[in-house]
């Protein structure tokens, strides 16, 4: 349980501002699908290759979940009651009974502004399964028109008829993962894809109407050069994408990349200042083809920037939904459990319109997931008792983490952060707050003061995960 004390610190803080806002505002929805072909070295995301069987139960699970939670935070019926007994609920959801009560008749759908699919390897789906997962998505919320609808494409798991079914099952963004146009390179990696097939399926999206494309490239890969880095940059521009997402390689702990690293077995890796070199060179070059920098690691043409993910970087409420998906809504966060035999009995057993039969899995069911045993009955139980069995790492952020994840999130933005809106939510001054951190930033030329915003110089870009770690609680 939360303390006293921060429950009704919580309350007081978001009566008026956040409450109020978030369940009376359109939210951004996620949907993780995590299937893949093969995992690539790199990743650490939670995904792996599961069996048809498993892939089809995950899918009715999703639907049920999505369902349960349109019931759960619908306008007006999100409230002190209707989340159980558990941990997760009286105390800390409290809080949002005011602005839930006010937000709606008790009838009306949440909208939702944005919806992205991620992965996992979303692109495996078939026509039917993503047309009936759109289909449940809207019929349980109401994605407003005009919505960016993102869905994660591997360039080795389409074609042209498969795409065009996408685009028509209402997927109107592709952020397509080529990483490399070099075939050693994507080798490396453990991509399932060739270059020439990453150029083929961004032709084929073209093709098939999508005009909204991005594309993901890795830098800093081992034993790459910054002509060879720029090499990809080149083909990247060549194929006149939307959007680019450029990202340093990061060897994350218990990956095969990073246990070949250990073991002596890669490639040298470019060191801080050949990374820091591909860096602005792909600022500079991306520039100079017409794509704008508006985060650290994502340029667009204008018009084109990521509206899903802009929104993680203000604090647009967003749901999630899958195993390992997070979400936050009216000042709290929780993540979903990482364990698919949790996940599948929880929803299967609630007996929501899935259709399939529970059971316990067995390992056979999908080498890579984290199985769990001894999962509850739900049948029977409120929506909101069933979705609190598969919360986890629930928490209400205070005042003071609000206001951090404020600074922290939207100092990756160019354009920084507006002095007034944080005036506005939190009802204090970012000098009040923050004024020696600023003062030390600017004196450094790490931090620009301009026209009411606070922003990183390129000189606090270089660092800025030392910047930016300085607005964190206890920091």
């Amino acid at each position: 349980m939360y303390q006293k004390d921060q429950i009704q610190e919580q309350q007081q803080i978001t009566k008026g501002r956040a409450a109020g806002e978030f369940t009376g505002s359109p939210v951004s929805l996620y949907l993780h699908l995590p299937f893949c072909v093969r995992k690539c070295r790199y990743c650490d995301f939670l995904s792996g290759p599961y069996d048809a069987a498993v892939r089809r139960r995950y899918l009715h699970a999703l639907e049920t979940e999505i369902q349960l939670s349109a019931k759960t935070f619908s306008n007006g019926k999100f409230s002190l009651e209707s989340f159980g007994n558990g941990n997760f609920s009286l105390e800390s959801f409290g809080f949002l009974k005011r602005g839930a009560d006010s937000a709606g008749n008790g009838n009306e759908r949440l909208s939702a502004d944005t919806v992205f699919l991620g992965g996992g390897t979303p692109s495996l789906l078939d026509a039917n399964e993503l047309a009936h997962l759109m289909a449940v998505l809207s019929e349980s919320f109401r994605i407003l028109p005009g919505a960016e609808i993102t869905m994660e494409c591997n360039p080795g798991t389409v074609d042209r008829e498969k795409l065009l079914a996408f685009r028509e099952a209402g997927i109107n963004r592709l952020s397509i993962g080529v990483q490399s146009f070099r075939d050693e390179e994507l080798k490396l990696l453990g991509r399932i894809h060739t270059a020439e097939e990453a150029r083929q399926c961004v032709l084929d999206a073209r093709w098939a109407g999508f005009d909204n494309i991005s594309l993901d490239l890795i830098s800093a890969l081992p034993g790459q050069n910054i002509d060879q880095w720029m090499e990809s940059l080149r083909e990247a521009t060549a194929l006149a994408p939307e959007h680019i997402s450029a990202y340093s390689l990061i060897l994350e702990d218990g990956t095969p990349l990073k246990e070949a690293a250990l073991q002596g077995k890669l490639p040298r890796l470019p060191d801080e200042d050949e990374d820091r070199k591909m860096y602005h060179e792909t600022r500079s070059f991306l520039a100079e083809h017409g794509y704008h920098r508006y985060e650290i690691s994502n340029y667009a043409k204008k018009g084109f920037e990521s509206r899903h993910n802009s929104g993680y970087w203000t604090g647009h409420p967003y749901l999630g939904f899958g195993i390992g998906a997070a979400s936050f809504y009216a000042g709290c966060r929780w993540s979903h459990t990482r364990s698919m035999t949790s996940y599948l009995q929880a929803l299967e057993s609630a007996g929501a319109s899935a259709g399939a039969s529970a059971g316990a899995l067995t390992k056979s069911d999908g080498e890579s997931l984290l199985f769990a045993e001894g999962t509850p009955d739900r049948r029977g139980q409120e929506p909101a008792e069933v979705l609190e069995s598969i919360y986890e790492e629930k928490e209400i952020l205070s005042e003071r983490d609000r206001m951090a994840e404020f600074m922290f999130l939207g100092l990756r933005r160019m354009q920084g952060v507006s002095e007034a809106e944080f005036l506005r939510r939190f009802g204090r001054t970012m000098e009040e707050v923050y004024g020696p951190v600023l003062k030390r930033y600017q004196e450094l030329h790490m931090l620009q003061r301009e026209g009411g915003r606070i922003f990183l110089t390129e000189r606090g870009i270089d660092v800025s995960n030392a910047v930016m770690a300085d607005f964190l609680p206890d920091s």
